[in-house]
């Protein structure tokens, strides 16, 4: 009787099946790289196409990172609401990837892009509604189009939200499960540690907001509303109205205004800001600078950078704030 191995050997030569050791998962920022090794540990490593570090807004994509694109199985990214460069390439390049905008995942909770961030209709993954009374938003949230966002409305800084997070890793881990279902018991299991460890970190930061008095909080740049969402705070002022670009002198002037009779302030600031600004908006105020990157520690592309990025906010609320 005739051996069927070297019949069944061709077989699986010819058709390859996707794996753990062959699955390859492409992610766009820092943060949704995070999000999704913790959900692929002990399986694989997933790659991101930004450099850790870089601005999602304006980016120049490289070669090496056109590859990774093309060879990619499975695509996790924001969506064109943030880095609307990337739909070409994924036209272009990634036709036979599973492509998931994280964006359009039910049960989120979404922000108008320009509205306060205290006054929309949101939606969370307990699946309660909530609805707010409209204002109007301060000219600083004003960054949709200034930022190169795709103009649709909604602020796709949801990240910052720990509970779209949360609501993310289960999304992630059964994209991957029907792609790769002999680990499908890995992902879930490691989705739901995931989902422990950010539950953890956001009450921590629920604990210092409720128990402790803040000092006003700027920012570098209008990035913030979902976390000012969440924890129910308030950014004083922003100090780009528009990315890279220097404020204004009738801007300085509003800001110094806020702040002059200010004791102590704290700046989320993502990059190195010139001395002349902080000098100019802040000279009578003992400030606290928090070097935090909306879209990513500089850097780091360790499975642990959405929790990192958590932990930097809760280690600013934390200096922020007297008891």
């Amino acid at each position: 009787m005739r051996s069927t191995l070297p019949f069944l050997l061709s077989f699986l030569l010819l058709f390859p099946q996707v794996s753990q050791a062959n699955l390859r998962v492409v992610t766009d920022i820092t943060p949704i790289y995070g999000l999704v090794a913790q959900v692929m540990a002990g399986t694989g490593t997933p790659s991101v196409i930004l450099r850790p570090g870089s601005d999602p807004h304006h980016y120049q994509l490289r070669p090496s990172e056109a590859a990774t694109i093309e060879q990619a199985d499975i695509i996790f990214w924001i969506g064109p609401e943030l880095t609307p460069w990337l739909r070409p390439a994924f036209d272009t390049l990634a036709a036979d990837a599973k492509i998931i905008s994280l964006m359009k995942v039910e049960g989120l909770t979404r922000l108008a892009a320009g509205e306060d961030s205290h006054a929309h209709h949101h939606t969370h993954h307990h699946g309660h509604n909530h609805d707010h009374d409209h204002q109007d938003k301060k000219d600083h949230y004003k960054h949709e189009n200034e930022a190169g966002h795709d103009n649709s409305g909604i602020d796709p800084h949801l990240w910052l939200d720990p509970e779209n997070a949360r609501v993310w890793l289960q999304i992630i881990a059964q994209t991957l499960s029907l792609h790769d279902p002999e680990n499908a018991d890995i992902y879930h299991a490691n989705a739901l540690a995931a989902d422990r460890n950010i539950a953890a970190l956001q009450r921590r930061m629920e604990k210092i907001v409720a128990t402790s008095r803040l000092a006003p909080i700027f920012a570098q740049h209008a990035a913030f509303a979902y976390f000012e969402n969440r924890f129910g705070l308030e950014i004083a002022g922003t100090l780009y109205n528009r990315e890279n670009e220097a404020p204004s002198p009738g801007h300085i002037a509003e800001l110094y205004a806020l702040t002059r009779n200010m004791p102590k302030a704290c700046l989320l600031a993502e990059t190195q800001l010139e001395n002349n600004v902080i000098a100019s908006v802040f000279s009578n105020t003992d400030l606290l600078v928090i070097e935090v990157n909306p879209s990513g520690v500089a850097r780091n592309t360790a499975s642990t950078a959405y929790n990192d990025l958590l932990e930097r906010l809760a280690n600013g609320l934390a200096k922020c704030s007297t008891p």
